[in-house]
């Protein structure tokens, strides 16, 4: 009898604890755990674990939410990041093409500018050409008119020495007709 007293108080106690600890629930963490991405789990006070990874870190829920909004302020800046990228980018293939069509005008300019140098020279020749060409239609008359103001001078002091003559002539005459009468 005291074996069949011991035995039901054994089997007993063996069935009290083994309810509590159904009742507690062992959860068990895989190894897999420490490859996971995402939320960590939550440990629930007076509740049993079995872990299988090989590093554990506990964290309090202060040191979590500070953890994570670290982690979402990066994700934050990198979204950031993408975006001034992004943004650098398009005025970078702007100012590309900014810089190709001003290189464009550049040389429509140029070659406008030659175009014009080109007319100047032209009509820089002709000038000349219209100068020397009235130089040397100056350079004729002035001959011309040296030529006139000789044949003038030569003409007055020919037509002064004809008056002479006249002049002579006449008092020639004058003298004999006034010596002869």
């Amino acid at each position: 009898m005291k074996k069949l007293v011991v035995l039901s108080l054994l089997f007993l106690s063996s069935f009290s604890f083994g309810q509590d600890t159904d009742s507690l629930k062992v959860i068990e963490i895989p190894s897999s755990y420490a490859d996971r991405v995402g939320e960590p789990l939550q440990v629930k006070q007076d509740s049993l674990y079995l872990f299988r990874t090989s590093d554990v870190y506990l964290v309090n829920v202060k040191s979590f939410t500070a953890l994570r909004n670290v982690y979402l302020s990066t994700l934050d800046q990198d979204k950031m990041t993408k975006d001034l990228i992004e943004k650098y980018s398009q005025t970078l293939r702007r100012n590309i093409d900014l810089e190709r069509k001003l290189k464009i005008n550049f040389q429509a300019s140029d070659s406008l500018d030659l175009e014009i140098y080109k007319r100047t020279q032209a009509t820089l020749a002709n000038t000349q050409k219209a100068l020397d060409y009235t130089l040397n239609s100056l350079e004729k008359a002035s001959n011309s008119l040296e030529i006139v103001d000789k044949n003038t001078k030569r003409q007055r002091r020919k037509s002064a020495f004809e008056k002479f003559l006249f002049a002579l002539g006449g008092i020639g005459i004058g003298v004999i007709v006034g010596v002869s009468l």
